[in-house]
Formats: C-alpha cells, sequence, structure tokens
C-alpha cells in the first residue's frame, strides 16, 4: 500500500463516484485550478487498486455512491493516509452524519460551486501537508531524544564504571596519587572564582525607556504558595505612565488542588495578571512545555521566569531589566531562601546559594558567559526563539537553553545586586528528589552538548568556563571522596602514629591546593551574611558535613539515568514555609 508523499508539482486529485455528470463536473473545476485529476472509481477493488497506483493527493467521495458501505470504505481509506472531502447529496441520514463528524477535511454540498471546491480542496492539501510535517518534525524529535536517552545511559554507565574503578584501585593498592592530580582543575577553578569574586561587578547604565516584560510563573498544585507569589509579583514598581509595563502569565499546569480557584479571585485585583489553564493529556509533560506556550502568548520583548513560590521586592525589574543592554541576550538574578533559618537543610542551602552566586559575580568579573537557573532568569524573547525555545524533554531545561544561547554566539550575565527569595527544602527526601533533577539535568547537557561545546568558535577559555560548568557534578564523587582519605588518613596519624593508610604523594603545592581551594568561597559566602565567630565557625564546619550529600547523590543519578526509560520532569513541592 502506497503512503502519502509530500506534493511535488501537480497535486493529484482522486474522485469515488459512480455519477459521471458529477465526476465530469469535479474533473472540469479541479484542472481549472491547475491541480491534475488523475482519475476515479466506482467498486472498492479497483479504488485501492488506482490508489496504490496512482499516489494522490486528496479523494472526492461521493456520499451518494451506491453498493458501498460508506463508513466501513473511509475506514479502510484511513490506511492511505490522503485527506478526504465528501461531497453530499440534498438528503443527509445518520450513515452521512457518522461520516462528517469523523472526517476532518470537510464536505460539499450539490450543486458543486466552483470557488468553493477549489477552495476547500486547497485548503485540505494544505492542512494535510502541514499535518505530515508536524508528524515528521515529531517523530524526528522523539527519535533525536531517544538516541540522546541512550548516549546517557551509556556514558552514565561508562562514568560510574571509571569512578568506582578507581576507587578500588586507589584503596587496594593504598595510593591516591592520582586523585590529587584528577582534582587539581576543579580546585584550582574553584579558587580562582573566589578571588575574583570579591571584585565588584561593573555597572549597567540606566534605561531610557523601560522595555515591556513578560515573566511566566509555571504552577501545579502550588495552593500553598501561588497567592502570595502573585501579590509579590504584581507589586513591582516597574511602570509607563502609572500602567505596570509587564504582565504576569500563569500556567495553571493541571492543577488538581485549589490552584485555579485562587488564580481566578486573584484576576479582579490585578489587571497584568493572565492565567493559563493546561488540562490532561497535553499538562504535566514538563516545565519547558508550558513556557513555551506561555511564549506563545506574551507581549513582551524580554521573557522572565519565577517559581510559585518567588518572593521579590518591588525594585527587583528596575535593578536587573538594564543588565540586558544590546550585548546580552540572558541574566539570572541572586536566589536566596526566604526560610534559611527553619533548620540545618534550610541553612545549608542558603549557604549553598550564596556561594553559587559568587561563583556567577566571579565568572562575569571575568567576562565569561554566566547562565540560567530556573527561579529568576531573565531573556530577551528573540534569543529564546532563535535557539528554538525552551527543550520540554529537558529536565533542567533553563541550563539548555543557557547552552543553546551560548553556542548561538550569546551572551548572559548576572545580576548579584538583587535578588528573588525562594522557599528552602526542610526534609531529605524531597530534598535529594530535587537534587537527583538537577544533577540529571547536568549531566544530559554534557553528555549531549559537550562535542558541540568542543567543536564550536568560542575561544579555548569560554569553552573550559562552559565545561567546568556543566561537569560539576562529575567531579563531586572523587573530590569528597578525596576528603574522606584525608580525614581517615588524620584520624589515623592521630591515633596510630604517622601510619598512613592511603598514599597521596603529589607535590605539596598540588596536595595543598586540593586539600583547601574548597574553603575560600564558603568563608566568603559566610562573610556576607556578617555572623558572629562562633556562628561562622559553625556553619563552616555545617556546611562541608553538608556537601558529603554528594557522594550518594552521585550514585543515586547514575542508577537512575541507567535505569529511566524516558525523560521526567519531576517538580519541586512548595509547602509555603512548612516542612516538605
Amino acid at each position: 500500500m502506497t503512503e502519502y508523499q509530500l506534493i511535488e508539482g501537480k497535486p493529484r486529485i482522486f474522485s469515488i463516484s459512480s455519477n459521471e455528470e458529477l465526476l465530469s463536473e469535479i474533473k472540469e473545476y479541479v484542472e481549472d485550478y491547475d491541480y491534475e485529476h488523475i482519475g476515479s472509481a466506482s467498486d472498492k477493488d479497483e479504488i485501492f487498486k488506482k490508489l496504490d497506483e496512482l499516489s494522490a493527493n486528496l479523494i472526492f467521495l461521493d456520499a451518494d455512491i451506491e453498493g458501498i458501505d460508506l463508513i466501513q470504505l473511509t475506514d479502510d481509506l484511513e490506511l492511505f493516509n490522503i485527506p478526504l472531502i465528501v461531497i453530499v447529496g440534498e438528503l443527509f441520514n445518520e450513515t452521512i452524519d457518522n461520516l462528517l463528524m469523523n472526517n476532518p477535511y470537510g464536505y460539499l454540498l450539490q450543486p458543486l460551486d466552483k470557488e468553493e471546491l477549489q477552495r476547500e480542496m486547497a485548503v485540505a492539501i494544505k492542512k494535510h501537508e502541514q499535518n505530515l510535517l508536524t508528524v515528521k518534525e515529531a517523530e524526528s524529535r522523539i527519535n533525536e531524544k531517544s538516541l540522546e536517552l541512550l548516549i546517557e545511559k551509556s556514558d552514565s554507565s561508562l562514568l560510574l564504571i571509571l569512578s568506582i574503578s578507581l576507587i578500588i584501585i586507589a584503596v587496594l593498592s593504598r595510593n591516591a596519587t592520582w586523585l590529587q592530580w584528577v582534582i587539581l582543575i576543579p580546585a584550582a577553578a574553584m579558587l580562582f572564582n573566589s578571588i575574583f569574586s570579591m571584585k565588584k561587578q561593573a555597572g549597567v547604565k540606566p534605561l531610557e525607556t523601560l522595555p515591556f516584560v513578560s515573566i511566566f510563573i509555571p504552577a501545579h498544585n502550588e495552593e500553598f504558595t501561588i497567592e502570595q507569589t502573585v501579590r509579590s509579583v504584581c507589586g513591582l514598581d516597574y511602570h509607563v505612565d502609572g500602567a505596570p509595563q509587564y504582565e504576569l502569565i500563569v500556567v495553571n499546569d493541571g492543577s488538581t488542588d485549589s490552584t485555579g480557584k485562587i488564580l481566578a479571585g486573584l484576576k479582579k485585583d490585578y489587571p497584568q495578571l493572565k492565567i493559563v489553564t493546561r488540562h490532561p493529556p497535553r499538562s504535566g509533560k514538563g516545565k519547558g512545555f508550558v513556557l513555551n506556550d506561555a511564549l506563545t502568548l506574551s507581549r513582551g520583548d524580554i521573557i522572565g521566569v519565577f517559581d510559585a513560590d518567588t518572593q521579590v521586592k518591588p525594585d527587583f525589574l528596575q535593578i536587573i531589566i538594564p543588565y540586558l543592554d544590546e550585548d546580552i541576550d540572558g541574566v539570572q538574578s541572586r536566589v536566596k531562601m526566604f526560610n534559611k533559618n527553619e533548620n540545618f537543610l534550610a541553612r545549608m542551602q542558603h549557604v549553598e546559594f550564596t556561594t553559587f552566586g559568587n561563583t556567577l559575580i566571579a565568572k562575569d568579573n571575568l567576562k565569561f558567559t554566566g547562565f540560567l537557573g530556573g527561579n529568576g532568569q531573565f531573556v530577551k524573547k528573540q534569543a529564546i526563539i532563535e535557539c528554538g525555545k525552551w527543550d520540554g524533554f529537558a529536565v533542567t531545561e533553563d541550563l539548555n537553553l543557557a547552552i543553546k544561547i551560548i553556542l548561538n554566539g550569546g551572551k548572559i550575565r548576572y545580576c548579584g545586586d538583587c535578588a528573588i527569595y525562594q522557599e528552602a527544602i526542610t526534609s531529605w527526601r524531597p530534598f535529594f528528589r530535587q537534587r537527583t533533577r538537577w544533577a540529571i539535568g547536568n549531566f544530559e547537557t554534557l553528555f549531549v552538548y559537550l562535542p558541540q561545546i568542543i567543536r564550536s568558535k568560542l575561544s579555548l577559555l569560554k569553552k573550559f568556563n562552559v565545561i567546568e560548568h556543566i561537569s560539576f557534578y562529575s567531579f563531586n564523587l572523587l573530590i569528597f571522596f578525596g576528603f574522606v582519605i584525608t580525614l581517615l588518613n588524620a584520624i589515623s596519624w592521630f591515633f596510630f602514629q604517622n601510619v598512613t593508610l592511603i598514599r597521596m604523594e603529589a607535590p605539596i603545592i598540588v596536595g595543598i591546593l586540593s586539600a583547601i581551594a574548597f574553603f575560600p568561597g564558603i568563608i566568603l559566602s559566610l562573610l556576607r551574611d556578617k555572623l558572629g565567630p562562633v556562628e561562622f565557625i559553625k556553619d563552616m564546619v555545617k556546611y562541608y558535613i553538608y556537601c558529603f550529600h554528594l557522594i550518594p547523590l552521585f550514585f543515586l543519578t547514575m542508577y537512575t539515568m541507567m535505569t529511566r526509560k524516558e525523560r521526567k520532569w519531576d517538580k519541586t513541592v512548595h509547602k509555603g514555609g512548612k516542612d516538605s
């Protein structure tokens, strides 16, 4: 059986009818429109034989044809994947009603109108061509993502095997000198970033006119935080002639709680608020798809993305938007935790995000490109469109978008002068669920985009900057394995008088750098909080202990990547300051 081909040359039209007068009329109107009428048939076997031979692009079906079960015929014709226009006589019956109800390409009434037939014919062919192209694009995209998933599984397996093998060799040989050399590069990068993060960032020029901004908030079951977030964002002081120079688009992505009801109640208070509701089966497929839907409806030249637990100060947009000058495509704001003092885990996330912010300040001072986070990112709409929008299949769509912008020649800055406030997770299970998703997203980006980054036109230093950023999780196991060895050796020396369990014999400068590079960044982060000496030391020790979660996280991430059957986005649950 032939398969529908995209049209080359004149469209080919086939008719199913035994009415010679009708066939003659159809042929005349078709050829007058400079299409080709390639034949007709009225017997079922002959119909299928000719369709196999002639490769039609459109079928006209006479609903008054006798001796054929129309419903069965149209079901059989679906195998050819050819658009069908039904021609109906004066009388309608139940069979014709059912036929028309299930046919997406319309119908014509007799007597035929020449212009109407030609218009319906052209529209049906064009519509079918677009449907085919959409299907082919979707199939290509699915095949591409399937290949990426296969690459990720194989690379994850190799990385896990390599890491475990190196650790076993170090333990059995009681020598981990190689480890000092391996972690020298990330250690040097950490120390380098700490030094340059102390420099004040370059200022930005005030804007003469305020560009219109569209802010997106994806929301799925956010009843505990969405009202507070909407009220905070709608309180931004960013106006022209007294009217908000921004819109807030909240996408209610298939919520089953009271999120929709809360949003509906807020709409009357805030004219800048737009609510988009996605229903199953479209909803729940991933944050990237949600953001792309909002992008289609947005008015702004600049797009911002907030999480559903975000809090901002009124001057936030006035501070961050000027960073997007002519040469800059994106900017990421600082992220802080509004419940940082709730417990140990919340406090450590606060220190962690401060440290990460300092790293991005260093990259900004060094004129390296920054990166986008999921919360508090602002990007020019044109830059998003030019790099193919958000990848709905990506687990961390923010990092994926940042890498595509960078590879497309764009630049991203970091704004340390303002912050968004979000809810820190306060219990370990959802924390590991979130961090596993983040780590998977980093590994996805590393495995898929590393060849493109290496082949890109970026300078060698900028390539290193990008690779160092997205390979962060790759080194975590080895870095903290090194810390474990150092601690064990220190305990052994103390209790067994100069007995070394596992030797580390690199030159002393390499050993010192590998051992201490972790701490300057943490010290600078804690200094920003202006703590007393005792609290300062406590937080530094706590954070050092906290970071050992990266060891089980590495194994959990590798296991998940090797065993998952599809990429699945797993949102963080927000409880409005309550225990997650």
